[in-house]
C-alpha cells in the first residue's frame, strides 16, 4: 500500500446534504413502479434473511443490528424475481456508517437511508419509486416528519427526494481520520447523538 492508498483509506471527508419533509394529514400517494418492477416491503423474517444474504463484511453489521433491533422497514424493488433496488426506513435510532454510531431520532420522525439501485437499471424511476414507498409507509404509520441525507454530488438521489417534497435543510461535513470521526459542521438535525 502506497502513501496515497493509505491516505484515501484512513482519511476521508464526507459532505452530506440534509433533507427533510413534513408529513401532514393529507394522504401521501402510493408510488408508481416502472413497468415490470414490483415494490414490496419485507416482513420481519424476510428482512433477517435479506440481511444475512447481503451483509458484505463486518462493517455492515452495526447498521443491520440497529435496523433489526428497532424494527426498521426494508422495501425492495424486484424485477424478474431478482432484487434490483432496496432502501430502509428507520425509526427510533439509526446507525450511520460514516459517523460510526447511532443517532436518536426525535419523536414523530422517521429516517430514510441506505437506498441503492443496481447500476444497470438506474434512470428508470426505481429510486423514485423506493422513495415514494417509504414516504407512504411513514405516513401510514403516523410519522410527522422524514429526514434523510445525500452525499454531495449524488444528483439522481437528490432529484428523487425533491420529487417527493423533500427540501434541503442544511449541509454537514465530517471527517474520518484513522479511528477518529469528527463532525466539522452542524450535525444532523436530531435531538442528540447516542
Amino acid at each position: 500500500m502506497g502513501p496515497g492508498d493509505f491516505l484515501r483509506t484512513h482519511f476521508r471527508v464526507y459532505r452530506l446534504w440534509i433533507l427533510e419533509r413534513a408529513l401532514g394529514p393529507e394522504a401521501v400517494p402510493e408510488p408508481t413502479a416502472p413497468a415490470g418492477v414490483e415494490i414490496r416491503f419485507l416482513d420481519r423474517h424476510a428482512r433477517r434473511d435479506w440481511i444475512c444474504q447481503h451483509a458484505g463484511n463486518e462493517a455492515d453489521w452495526p447498521q443491520f443490528r440497529t435496523a433489526l433491533l428497532h424494527d426498521h422497514d426494508l422495501v425492495v424493488a424486484m424485477q424478474g424475481g431478482q432484487p434490483v433496488g432496496w432502501a430502509w426506513l428507520g425509526y427510533g435510532r439509526v446507525f450511520l456508517p460514516p459517523l460510526g454510531r447511532e443517532i436518536c431520532l426525535p419523536e414523530g420522525t422517521a429516517y430514510l437511508y441506505e437506498a441503492y439501485v443496481r447500476p444497470l437499471v438506474r434512470g428508470h424511476g426505481i429510486g423514485t419509486a423506493l422513495v415514494g414507498a417509504r414516504c407512504a409507509q411513514a405516513a401510514r404509520l403516523g410519522y410527522a416528519r422524514l429526514l434523510t441525507h445525500v452525499l454531495a454530488g449524488n444528483v439522481p438521489s437528490l432529484r428523487a427526494l425533491e420529487h417527493h417534497g423533500f427540501v434541503n435543510s442544511g449541509r454537514t461535513h465530517f471527517l474520518r481520520a484513522l479511528l477518529l470521526r469528527v463532525w466539522m459542521r452542524s450535525p444532523l438535525p436530531v435531538s442528540r447523538a447516542a
